[in-house]
């Protein structure tokens, strides 16, 4: 089905802790932010989203976490509460500022069976620390400005002990043997998640408002 901007753009937000119950480990989340590196991937995909990480729910009735597992600039892969990346903490609080999407894959079954979430949370907890990999999407935003000037450059992406957010996801994926779509050369960018016909929308999310005043 894939999600395009302008059906992201007809979502109404919601308020994280609103659609909070929707999110299922496995689900890709998808950003968009205004400005750096971001715009730069957004130009050269031509696309709203510059970000992919992947939900990760941990816990039960009496202790239930979401997470993000995602591959940043300046850390690698980590995971990080959802609430804190999207509210903001008291020691970061500026809420996140940019588009956010939910979205899952056909082919992921929901609820994934504990063999899949040990599987999937397994590879990307296994690759925790591992580090961001710029000089790929370096890559990806070359062979984009090639082929504008109908030029084709050879070879693929093939991360080992580095990655971009969306490689990492599509890594996972791997793990329990669901494939995303890369574009025709191999590459995977974030706009190639959205573009994946099995990809469909769950939630537009926003930060949740600010406590009223005492």
């Amino acid at each position: 089905m894939a999600v395009t901007t302008a059906q992201f753009e007809a979502m109404t937000p919601q308020p994280y802790s609103q659609a909070r119950a929707q999110l299922q480990t496995g689900d890709i989340l998808l950003f968009s932010s205004q400005g750096g590196f971001s715009a730069i991937i957004e130009h050269f995909t031509n696309s709203l989203w510059s970000h992919a990480g992947l939900v990760w729910r941990v816990g039960d009735a009496n202790f239930d976490r979401v997470l993000i597992l995602e591959s940043i600039e300046t850390v690698g892969i980590r995971a990080v509460s959802a609430s804190n990346r999207l509210n903001g903490t008291a020691a970061a609080p500026t809420p996140y500022d940019g588009a956010v999407l939910v979205a899952r894959h056909r082919k992921l079954p929901q609820p994934l069976s504990p063999a899949q979430v040990l599987e999937l949370t397994r590879y990307g907890i296994d690759h925790l620390g591992f580090p961001y990999n710029p000089e790929e999407l370096a890559k990806i935003a070359l062979r984009i400005a090639a082929g504008l000037a109908n030029v084709i450059l050879p070879g693929h992406l093939e991360p080992t002990s580095s990655f971009i957010c969306s490689e990492f996801v599509a890594k996972c994926y791997d793990a329990v043997g669901v494939d995303l779509a890369p574009d025709k050369e191999g590459y995977m960018a974030p706009a190639d998640i959205a573009a994946d016909p099995d990809v469909f929308a769950i939630a537009r999310l926003c930060p949740d408002p600010p406590p009223a005043a005492p």
